[in-house]
């Protein structure tokens, strides 16, 4: 955080690239490459077949309970997990994200950043989880196929081992914690030690990233906007962003329910928030649309109230509400003194007059 966005951060965040790479690629040689290539494949193929049946699909039926009550409370638990639900977490993480980007990405055209910021790490992503979702999966499967079955708690987890193909996997199911799944599954691979000491290593430097990309962020906005903020002030969000991290992981430690009350309420507060990147993406369109020239800005009306200047005037509000006709008038004037101001400065006298004369004003008015 101290050394700022393009030494400490961009220079961190080479060092997490350079050993993902490194284990990506170990971990995709070292399985079946054919096996996960086979994978990637079809799973693009499922994604394009079943992506509008998923962005729809609200298990209306299985939730309403018209099936087994198991698999009903089940759906219940996907649904709160994954898909369309899951899509909050994003936009709840949108103004942070963006704002990074939006650093990160100053000076690039528009192409570069779709291709930068969108494509690449689609492609990426896609790739990431063929490998390790993959040797995830075939681990998972092969140990059913061999008949592996999970025992009494307490079983040693060297019964959970086995060969398939010729390839040494473990049901990775049996185990009590998901954060035991990586490395159980980078144990039955050759140089097992090895791969796992570059996962943990890039796994903390990931941390440490996306700590200090917040604290850089939070920095920025506490200074008003300033890119280059104090020191003193970095280190005191980055001290304070860790230890309110630390608070948060102990309270979930002991008893999930307060981690998960303030994970529910970061979702309820994205909400409110999609409307907002309804706007956002209209603007966008807009801004272009000026930018190639399909929108002349003279042209464009100019509000003189806003949702947030209306509720600071709230008689006004009120009485436009009561009495609708009284306030499209005085808007339509604010328009008018608008336009004739700004036709004044930069349009001359002429235009000025024309453009009076077409909404119903006289000469002596124009005067």
């Amino acid at each position: 955080v101290l050394t700022g966005l393009d030494k400490g951060i961009r220079r961190l965040s080479e060092v997490n690239f350079a050993f993902s790479f490194l284990v990506l690629f170990f971990m995709f040689f070292a399985l079946d490459a054919f096996f996960l290539l086979d994978l990637f494949i079809q799973g693009i193929g499922y994604h394009f077949n079943y992506i509008l049946e998923l962005t729809f699909n609200t298990q209306a039926f299985q939730r309403a309970g018209f099936y087994d009550v198991d698999e009903a409370v089940s759906q219940q638990d996907w649904m709160s997990l994954w898909t369309i639900f899951y899509w909050a977490w994003w936009i709840a993480w949108a103004p942070f994200v963006g704002i990074f980007i939006a650093q990160i990405s100053r000076g690039r055209t528009i192409r570069e950043f779709i291709m930068g910021n969108m494509m690449v790490p689609t492609l990426m992503t896609c790739i990431w989880l063929t490998i390790f979702g993959g040797i995830g999966l075939y681990n998972e499967l092969a140990s059913i196929q061999n008949g592996i079955e999970c025992g009494p708690e307490g079983t040693p987890e060297d019964d959970w081992r086995s060969t398939f193909d010729g390839n040494d996997v473990i049901r990775l199911s049996c185990l009590n914690s998901t954060e035991k799944f990586l490395f159980a599954a980078i144990s039955t691979l050759p140089l097992s030690k090895f791969i796992s000491t570059l996962a943990m290593i890039g796994l903390i430097t990931y941390f440490v990233t996306s700590s200090d990309s917040a604290s850089h962020i939070i920095d920025i906005l506490t200074a008003g906007g300033n890119v280059e903020p104090p020191k003193a002030q970095r280190v005191f969000w980055a001290v304070s962003e860790g230890a309110v991290a630390s608070v948060l992981l102990a309270a979930g430690g002991g008893g999930g329910d307060r981690l998960a009350a303030l994970q529910t309420a970061s979702l309820v507060a994205a909400l409110p928030f999609t409307v907002v990147l309804i706007f956002e993406t209209y603007a966008t369109y807009k801004t272009l649309c000026i930018h190639v020239g399909d929108i002349d800005v003279t042209k464009l009306t100019y509000w003189r109230y806003d949702i947030f200047e209306c509720g600071m005037q709230f008689p006004d509000t009120l009485l436009a509400l009561v009495c609708p006709p009284y306030y499209q008038t005085k808007t339509r004037l604010n328009v008018v003194r608008h336009k004739t101001g700004r036709m004044a400065q930069h349009e001359g006298s002429d235009e000025m007059r024309k453009f009076l004369e077409n909404i119903g004003f006289d000469d002596d008015s124009s005067k």
